[in-house]
């Protein structure tokens, strides 16, 4: 029964979609980021208590930039003060259809196990605040600096929600 649950989601012509956000900050000369405990017990056991970026759904016709503001509010109690890249055309609408390009930091996929997702990424800044984790999202955020980032992806990559380990990954390439 299970086996066949899982044939349907398999073959079904659909992915969800996803926005992740690697939150940066300038302090004292170095580069931030911001980590947070993923601490979803009841809906995801398997990875609570790993390390994590914001990220989540995008819901239905939600401008993606939206959608990564949300995020970042919903689960740090930040508010997005800009995007790199931050490279997207006018909204173009014939009919009631509001379409527009952009360009993200990189994009993600999962190919196997868990949510079928298809994701983007963008880099942000974000106002100066301390971030307070929504219960239900994360346990706690602090901030780390790339080097530190870089020696969790490259020494400890299952202490990260393994949805993000080549995003981060991707990020660390970039900055050298």
């Amino acid at each position: 029964m299970m086996e066949d649950a899982k044939q349907k989601l398999i073959d079904m012509d659909i992915n969800g979609t996803a926005v992740s956000v690697i939150v940066e900050r300038e302090r004292d000369g170095d580069t931030e980021v911001l980590l947070q405990t993923r601490w979803k017990p009841e809906r995801d056991p398997v990875y609570s208590g790993v390390l994590e970026i914001p990220a989540g759904g995008i819901k239905a016709y939600e401008n993606i930039y939206a959608a990564a503001r949300r995020e970042v509010w919903e689960e740090t109690g930040l508010r997005v003060t800009g995007f790199y890249p931050d490279v997207h055309t006018p909204t173009y609408a014939r009919q009631d259809d509001d379409c527009f390009a952009f360009m993200p930091f990189c994009c993600q996929q999962q190919l196997k196990g868990g949510i079928p997702r298809i994701g983007v990424v963008f880099i942000c800044r974000v106002e100066e605040a301390e971030a307070a984790p929504k219960p239900g999202e994360a346990r706690e955020a602090f901030w780390v600096t790339v080097e530190a980032l870089r020696d969790i992806v490259e020494r400890q990559p299952e202490r990260i929600f393994t949805l993000q380990v080549p995003v981060l990954n991707y990020y660390l390439q970039s900055r050298r």
